[in-house]
């Protein structure tokens, strides 16, 4: 996206501070637009936009109890960064990307999405209304910028929703490990499943992060930083003996790369439909002519951990991360 013409940063907080959570409430606003049918009026809904901020202290989302995505989980989000390029200007990274994602996972739950040009300008203008919350120049500092798209209809029975909310919300935030210096410390998750083939695991759904939440808890009690998710079908039946054939997935919230000794750059493929898509792994991934760097996209096993000179994750929150140790 073209750079914004912004005020300046706020100067009574410490971004360099802020933790990887939702911070200084009181001061966002954000955007929520709703449609019964579909985003087909796209002028009209691009005309909505202005009228459509509000504050996220005081406004809060009209849901009932018989709320589709609260009681079948219809529920979208994206996952976006506003960088400061200079004092008075900011950039988003990619949000083309993202999307193209959650139109994917839109149609897989039946919810009408809006238009590329609607949902750009969305963004943009979440950022705009919120630009005293972008960090300064400099420490990869960054606005977080979180688009979703819910079924906000009521619905008894399992059906599409019969309305649909489309918002935007920020966080200025901190990195999501930032207490990782010296690398992360991943456990390996043998029993549960993140996601499954046939499943969802590719869509940027609610429910991919609600069932990670359970094993992730566990094995940050027992000191870890995250998980390492496997796909179980291919885990030995009995006794855990020959772990090492078991393929690899993901994290709870990041991609995986490994680097073998043979200088080979391998991150799990997307072929099982078990992986989400990341926007950073993408970038990670694709060939640059600048760099001789080639990165497959094949299956992994924990065998070949033992051949890796380094293991690292990606994502928007994780940005780029080593790992020290699994």
């Amino acid at each position: 996206m073209s750079p914004l013409e912004l005020p300046p940063s706020v100067d009574n907080v410490d971004f360099a501070s802020l933790p990887w959570n939702l911070n200084l409430p009181s001061q966002h606003v954000y955007l929520h637009l709703t449609t019964t049918t579909d985003w087909s009026e796209e002028e009209k809904f691009l005309q909505e936009l202005e009228s459509s901020v509000f504050s996220y202290q005081d406004r809060p989302l009209p849901l009932t109890p018989a709320t589709t995505s609260l009681n079948y989980g219809t529920t979208l989000w994206e996952g976006l960064k506003a960088y400061r390029v200079d004092d008075l200007k900011a950039v988003v990274f990619r949000p083309d990307q993202n999307y193209a994602r959650m139109w994917a996972g839109a149609h897989e739950m039946c919810l009408p999405m809006p238009s590329k040009r609607l949902f750009l300008r969305a963004v943009q203008l979440a950022v705009q209304k919120n630009a005293h919350l972008l960090p300064p120049v400099g420490d990869g500092m960054k606005l977080y910028v979180r688009p979703m798209l819910l079924g906000s209809g009521q619905q008894l029975g399992l059906y599409p929703s019969p309305q649909v909310s489309f918002l935007v919300y920020v966080s200025p935030t901190g990195n999501h490990f930032a207490s990782a210096t010296a690398g992360l410390n991943l456990h390996l998750e043998t029993r549960r499943a993140r996601a499954s083939r046939g499943g969802m695991g590719s869509t940027k759904c609610a429910g991919n992060y609600a069932v990670a939440l359970k094993p992730l808890m566990d094995a940050k009690k027992h000191g870890f930083h995250d998980n390492v998710f496997l796909e179980l079908e291919t885990l030995p039946e009995k006794d855990g003996h020959g772990i090492e054939q078991a393929v690899l997935q993901e994290l709870s919230a990041a991609n995986v790369f490994v680097v073998l000794r043979t200088g080979e750059i391998v991150t799990p493929s997307l072929d099982r439909g078990t992986i989400l898509p990341g926007v950073t792994r993408r970038s990670v991934s694709t060939e640059n002519p600048d760099v001789r760097v080639t990165v497959s996209t094949r299956d992994i096993t924990v065998g070949e951990l033992a051949h890796a000179t380094e293991f690292f994750a990606t994502g928007t929150a994780a940005e780029v991360v080593p790992v020290a140790r699994v």
